[in-house]
Formats: C-alpha cells, sequence, structure tokens
C-alpha cells in the first residue's frame, strides 16, 4: 500500500466517525503537515495545565508525549493550523465509497493539503496509560451516612 493508500484510508476511517461517538478525534496539523488522531483517554494523562499527571504512567515515549502536549495545547488555542476533520458517519451516505472519497477529495483541496508531502503520526503500537484514581494526600474518613448533611 502506498502513502497515499494509507492517507486516504485513514481520512475514509475519520470521515466514517459518528459525530456523536468521541473516543477518537481525528485532525490535520498544517504546520507539521501530518494526520493524527487524539484518543479521548490520552486527556486523562493530563493534569490542568497540561503536565503528565503525577498518578499517570504511560508507555508512549517522551517524543510523542510532547507531540501531543503540544497539539493538546495547540487544540485548545484554537490554533488555525490544526484542523479538525468533519464526522459524517451520521449521514446517510456514508457506506457509499465515492461519496466518501469526494469528501476526502473535498477536506484535502479546501485546505491545500498535499498528500505528496504529508505523512499520519504513527505512535506506538499498545500504548498503554494507567491512571491512579485515589488521592493518597487525602485520607478517607469514616462517617456515619446520616452525618454528610451535617
Amino acid at each position: 500500500m502506498t502513502k497515499q493508500e494509507q492517507i486516504y484510508n485513514w481520512l475514509t476511517s475519520g470521515l466514517q466517525q459518528p459525530a456523536d461517538r468521541l473516543s477518537e478525534i481525528f485532525y490535520y496539523d498544517k504546520r507539521d503537515t501530518e494526520f493524527f488522531s487524539i484518543l479521548v483517554t490520552d486527556y486523562f494523562m493530563f493534569d490542568e495545565n497540561l503536565n503528565v499527571a503525577k498518578d499517570t504512567a504511560t508507555t508512549y515515549t517522551k517524543e510523542n508525549l510532547e507531540i501531543l502536549t503540544d497539539r493538546i495545547r495547540r487544540i485548545e488555542n484554537k490554533d488555525v493550523s490544526i484542523i479538525s476533520l468533519p464526522r459524517l458517519g451520521n449521514s446517510a451516505n456514508v457506506d457509499n465509497t465515492e461519496f466518501t472519497s469526494q469528501q476526502a477529495e473535498s477536506f484535502l483541496n479546501l485546505n491545500s493539503i498535499n498528500i505528496e508531502t504529508a505523512t499520519i503520526w504513527e505512535v506506538e503500537e499498545s500504548g498503554t496509560i494507567t491512571i491512579d484514581l485515589k488521592n493518597e494526600c487525602e485520607p478517607m474518613t469514616k462517617k456515619t451516612w446520616w452525618k454528610v448533611w451535617k
């Protein structure tokens, strides 16, 4: 499979996502000429300042974590060089290959994306995240259930 075919397959996957399913969000980074996606679980690795949370363990490389942090910051700051891929998954035509191909071509043309120079961000195959949900700093105190309202 050529690089261009891989990009079209990636675009098709992103375009076919239902609008109400946000487990993975697809983007194009004009600055880096790279297609990428962010998993909703990726956001759980960071604190409110987008630092890797201290109770989080991940198998992402340091380089990929830096790229991910940079892109999330840029998305939150509404950086115009990060373009969100539209979701057509709820459309009646989404299973129509010709329709999806036209939408992919339209996205590429409207955003002046050259697939000859663009790439797809490759991350670790089996990236995992472990999050400790209990806060060791605040000890649990036992209260009688009726004293909660006092």
